[in-house]
């Protein structure tokens, strides 16, 4: 048997073998950061950290990583052909698969000592490195000498938000299959065990000793999260035995089965068709969209999310078109599919203004032959003496009296035209 270790009310640290399950990795090089997303909706990016002083092992460990996800998706599913965990892809010359990134942690592995503070201290360099996004668990794998005997792995996180994280601790229990470990720790970072579980160990029952625990189940050692393990591969365990405690259960508290972080199998797939015009670039708060030119994006069908203009440097966000207007927030919700444009523009425009007779066209702001994109301009005709003011042309054509505002969002030509009295 092998101990785990409890870190908050929703953590806990479980049993090394890679997983039986093979599925390869298609992807190529190392980045220290996330890849832009192929993936939509809320997800779990994968992370192999070394310590500062040890070796680059990422060659081998990107495939063992891949391999565990694909075990423990295949797993999932089989144990509930709904849903599957969201686990975050990217695109790569050979094909699309799991985006998994490389770092090399700021201290030595003579810091990484006892799990709970080993714990603490990975996540929080991985979130100081950019890895907080709140719509992301991490499922990290720590490739350094023990933390802590018999300590498997470590995970916490809440059930509703991230950034959450499950951390397998590679060199703690080389004879328990890594693929189990992970499975465990993600439950953890996805909000397991939640408060009201009612087989949460108890002093009694508590294979670890006499000591309530509230961060596992205790009515069964083939449950994927009991608090030690046999070393059974992940195939001969169970997704909450009775389904009472975490996930499909009846009761009134939360439900791993209804993480925002599971993919819904058989939600209707939604496109969203996103049209950018000019220099800018969209991406979404829900991760998924992150296009400089026009793109298409699918959802599972009742995912909502917020748009995010970014102008490009030179540039301004001028507006949106189709499913949200305006300058104002852009929030999609997926029911059926939707078509947004973004319209992006130039920080100043030119200005042409002319006249035809005589008179003179003032301007308030005063102007030149640029403009400020977006403001307020006023233009005024001012016919001689002997003349007067008969019409405009250009962007003031639908303009029937001699003060004219027009749209100043990618140039201003207006002529005035006067006639003799």
């Amino acid at each position: 048997m092998r101990r785990l270790l409890v870190l908050f009310v929703v953590a806990g640290a479980l049993w090394g073998a890679p997983g039986a399950f093979a599925a390869g990795w298609c992807g190529s090089g190392e980045s220290a950061t996330d890849r832009p997303d192929a993936t939509t909706g809320s997800q779990i990016h994968a992370i192999w950290a070394v310590p500062a002083d040890g070796a680059d092992t990422f060659a081998a460990g990107a495939p063992r990583i891949a391999d565990d996800l694909a075990s423990i998706s295949g797993w999932w599913v089989g144990q509930d052909p709904t849903r599957a965990p969201r686990f975050d892809d990217a695109v790569f010359p050979a094909g699309t698969c799991v985006d998994i990134s490389f770092v090399k942690l700021p201290q030595p592995a003579s810091s990484f000592v006892g799990a709970s503070t080993a714990f603490e201290t990975v996540t929080t360099d991985l979130e100081t490195m950019g890895f907080g996004n709140l719509f992301k668990k991490y499922v990290v794998y720590y490739d350094g000498p023990s933390v802590e005997a018999n300590v498997c792995g470590t995970g916490g996180g809440n059930f509703s938000s991230g950034p959450s994280f499950a951390v397998m601790w590679l060199a703690g229990c080389t004879d328990v299959p890594t693929d189990s470990v992970t499975a465990h720790e993600l439950l953890h970072a996805l909000g397991a065990l939640p408060i009201g579980a009612p087989n949460a160990c108890t002093a009694a029952d508590n294979p670890l000793g006499p000591v309530a625990d509230t961060g596992h189940p205790c009515d069964s050692p083939q449950d994927v999260l009991y608090p030690v393990s046999s070393g059974a591969p992940l195939s001969q365990l169970i997704l909450d035995v009775n389904h009472d405690d975490y996930y499909g259960h009846s009761g009134t508290w939360d439900d791993i089965q209804d993480s925002a972080w599971l993919h819904l199998l058989a939600a209707p797939a939604i496109p969203l068709a996103l049209a950018i015009a000019g220099g800018g670039e969209v991406t979404s708060v829900v991760p998924g969209v992150d296009c400089t030119a026009s793109c298409t994006t699918t959802w599972d069908g009742g995912s909502t999310t917020e748009l995010l203009p970014q102008a490009a440097r030179g540039h301004r966000f001028v507006g949106w078109s189709g499913a949200c207007n305006g300058r104002a927030g852009c929030s999609v919700t997926l029911g059926a599919p939707v078509a947004v444009s973004a319209t992006f523009g130039p920080v100043r425009v030119p200005v042409a203004i002319g006249k035809t007779g005589k008179g003179a066209v003032t301007c308030a702001p005063r102007c030149g032959r640029t403009f400020a994109a977006g403001a307020r301009l006023t233009l005024r005709a001012v016919p001689a003496k002997g003349w007067k003011f008969a019409s405009w042309t250009g962007d003031c054509a639908k303009s029937h009296v001699a003060t004219c505002r027009p749209k100043t969002d990618f140039h201003v030509r207006a002529q005035a035209i006067f006639r003799k009295r």
